[in-house]
């Protein structure tokens, strides 16, 4: 299941690749910068053109010392238009965008140093002078356009529906581009810190040309080379190699951090870094890193787990009932099966998505209160009743745990594990009794979890569920260029699904994790990827 591995986990970490490619399904976009009709953000040029785009620490290594990062796969294919996690965590110091964004998503300048937009559907980016691609060519406009196209137009690439706005891209001068978009997209940065810039008339991609702070060496065996861009247009990285190690045996890649082969392993199970939590030590299932040379460290992920329900189901289509529900789970079962490394979930989007409303309760858990509400509706107009929980074959615990809580209600849960494939077709053919499902803000927005599950017409909308004014809300919502304005459009939005039609329950956000040797500097970024590049 993409990057983060499942062997011997009591919870696997939620949110995967893609949207439309696999179930745990990518939503998009950062922290909106502000924005405004016909306003032209600066030239931003107050950067040090000898440092560049700052990682905040940057002490360098000695020539011979290797950062080796672990992860549990290896990319199939080194196409930059892929958006799955895995070829991106390969990837992220090789190539670059337009623009970047730092570890809390915040937006900077990368390839380009200045935009803005010319009028609401019209955005011209100016390019960073002197920056050169790593087979010695300066970077050009057309170069840019190129890239672009294939993003937007390429069959194969994944980041056609994120660009699904995107009208035309125009050389303007040797040193300027021009965006076209179908209708006003406040978004569209957020969108183009995901597309990498390669060289013109580029096709084989299995050798890696980018701009970055770091050139391709080699791949073989599980391994991928990395050499220091001594003519990297910012700061140079502290190590002057990298090895990407994957090593999909769970109890080796440990073995591997413990003796020093690993200096670095990304989305370390939580099972192994159960003793970071206070209370979890001694935990069933806890198998701690022992190494006094390893610390672990962890960060609020972008995913939050949740169940939907079908709301033509004969009990789910009542409100009351959904209610009802709403108090029959303890959100602490979900911490303990995390070991700590998660917390309850009282909307849709993790706190740190943008659309967060932090006016929306955390549901009391109370099973006496749902066992009455339950007994007074199903007792009067059901004989016992029967629902299929669909969900993920991976998260066991979860099924068995939604079955047990549903039983005290008598209500008789069919435990229904899927493939994700089998289950991503049935919530998309909107078959589903109720499921579970988790969604990844990846670039800290919930415009796509709105529109994608939320909205009557969404790809993922297995609950048969219509509001035809939340429709209108979201529609204008992802044209809204007033960043103020359309945090209220999409605050309203949540509570419409979360406290007046409760479209499903939250359950949980979880955290990803890391473990590294002490000897070096690393602090983990919102997104989970890891850079080389802000390693030290």
């Amino acid at each position: 299941m993409a990057q983060n591995e499942q062997n011997n986990v009591k919870m696997p970490q939620i949110g995967k690749s893609g949207i439309g490619k696999n179930l745990f399904f990518v939503g998009f976009i950062a922290l909106l910068v502000l924005l405004g009709v016909y306003l032209f953000f600066g030239d931003r040029l107050g950067i040090n053109w000898g440092n560049g785009f700052s990682n905040g620490h940057t002490a360098s290594r000695g020539p011979d010392e290797v950062l080796t990062i672990g992860y549990a796969f290896e990319p199939t294919s080194l196409e930059p238009t892929n958006f799955d996690p895995v070829s991106r965590s390969h990837l992220v110091d090789i190539y670059e965008g337009l623009v970047l964004t730092d570890r809390n998503l915040e937006v900077e300048p990368g390839l380009a140093v200045s935009w803005g937009l010319i009028d609401p559907v019209t955005w011209e980016f100016r390019l960073r002078p002197g920056v050169q691609f790593h087979n010695g060519k300066p970077l050009t406009a057309q170069d840019v356009v190129y890239s672009l196209d294939r993003a937007v137009f390429y069959e194969n690439s994944h980041l056609k529906d994120i660009l699904s706005t995107v009208k035309g891209i125009d050389l303007v001068t040797s040193d300027r581009i021009r965006i076209t978009t179908k209708s006003p997209d406040p978004l569209l940065l957020q969108k183009l810190a995901v597309v990498y810039i390669f060289p013109d008339g580029m096709v084989n991609f299995d050798y890696p040309i980018g701009t970055g702070p770091y050139k391709f060496v080699s791949r073989g065996d599980g391994q991928l080379d990395l050499e220091r861009n001594d003519d990297y247009w910012g700061r140079a990285p502290a190590f002057a190699k990298v090895e990407l190690v994957a090593e999909p045996d769970r109890r080796e890649r440990l073995r591997m951090l413990e003796s020093g082969e690993i200096s670095l392993l990304a989305n370390l199970p939580p099972s192994a870094g159960c003793s970071l939590i206070p209370g979890f030590n001694d935990a069933e299932g806890c198998e701690a890193i022992q190494s006094q040379e390893i610390e672990i460290t962890s960060v609020p992920s972008l995913e939050v787990s949740f169940l939907i329900f079908n709301f033509d189901h004969e009990l789910f289509g009542i409100r009351s009932v959904r209610e009802a529900l709403s108090h029959a789970f303890d959100p602490e079962v979900f911490v303990d099966i995390a070991f700590g490394f998660a917390k309850p979930a009282d909307q849709f989007v993790s706190s740190g998505v943008f659309g967060f409303d932090p006016s929306i309760p955390l549901p009391d858990y109370d099973i006496n209160e749902a066992k009455k509400a339950i007994s007074d509706i199903v007792g009067r107009s059901f004989e016992r009743t029967v629902v299929t929980f669909d969900y993920p074959a991976t998260l066991q615990p979860i099924g068995e745990y939604v079955q047990l809580q549903l039983g005290q209600l008598d209500i008789d849960v069919e435990l229904n594990p899927l493939s994700d494939a089998e289950l991503q077709q049935k919530i998309m053919n909107r078959e589903s009794d109720f499921y579970f499902l988790g969604w990844r803000s990846e670039l800290g927005d919930a415009s796509d979890f709105l529109a994608g599950v939320a909205h009557s017409q969404g790809i993922f909308n297995g609950a048969n569920y219509m509001n035809a004014d939340l429709d209108d809300l979201i529609e204008k919502s992802r044209e809204n260029l007033d960043e103020e304005d359309r945090l209220a459009q999409m605050q309203e939005a949540m509570r419409t699904i979360v406290n007046d039609d409760i479209l499903g329950i939250p359950l949980f956000e979880s955290e990803t994790i890391f473990a590294f040797r002490k000897d070096i500097h690393f602090i983990p970024r919102v997104d989970g990827y890891v850079f080389a590049s802000e390693v030290s």
